[in-house]
């Protein structure tokens, strides 16, 4: 089995992390069932899906057109 570890953000997500892929891994690129080892608690930072979207690596999502109306059709030009 690889040996992980688990990491505990602040934001409550756990994250796992390959310390070592083991033999089998190696030869075959299958990875079997996790084995963890350790836990780490990074209860300082978020994890990447709850990060600030602040941060210059974040991607930023599209927002949907606001220019339809709450009924859904679009609104009528003058």
């Amino acid at each position: 089995m690889c040996d992980y570890t688990q990491v505990e953000y602040a934001c409550g997500h756990l994250r796992f992390t390959v310390r070592a892929w083991c033999i089998k891994y190696q030869e075959t690129h299958k990875r079997c069932p996790p084995n963890v080892v350790a836990i780490e608690y990074r209860l300082n930072e978020k994890c990447g899906d709850c990060r600030d979207s602040t941060s210059p690596f974040a991607s930023k999502k599209k927002s949907s057109s606001s220019s339809k109306s709450s009924s859904g059709a679009d609104a009528p030009r003058k």
